[in-house]
């Protein structure tokens, strides 16, 4: 898969939070779960019209050493980056590395 020397990266994995508003409802908000080294590769790039307006979306493989807590629901910080995670997969069942999909610049819902 990936070698270690390759992890050059320092990505913050961040889980999502309710806080309470004081008015009943609640707020959205991300907290730290740990900082990690990982490879961080571009995969494809791509321009939509959301509305009338333009966006830009970038997709990112991220490789890094195995965890049993990360899914679909967490994100991931990098450099100034926010990538949100579309699959999480143990590419050769051993338990030793984690293979991310994630995408920049889709808003969160």
């Amino acid at each position: 898969m990936s070698r270690i020397g390759a992890m050059r990266a320092r990505v913050t994995l961040q889980a999502a939070t309710r806080e309470s508003d004081g008015a009943g409802g609640s707020n959205l908000g991300w907290s730290d779960v740990a900082t990690l080294w990982a490879a961080v590769t571009p995969r494809k790039g791509q321009e939509r019209l959301i509305g009338e307006r333009p966006e830009a979306r970038q997709t990112w493989e991220v490789v890094m050493r195995w965890r049993n807590d990360v899914t679909s629901a967490h994100r991931l910080l990098w450099q100034s980056r926010v990538l949100t995670i579309e699959s999480v997969v143990d590419p050769d069942g051993r338990k030793r590395w984690l293979r991310i999909e994630a995408e920049e610049g889709r808003h969160e819902p």
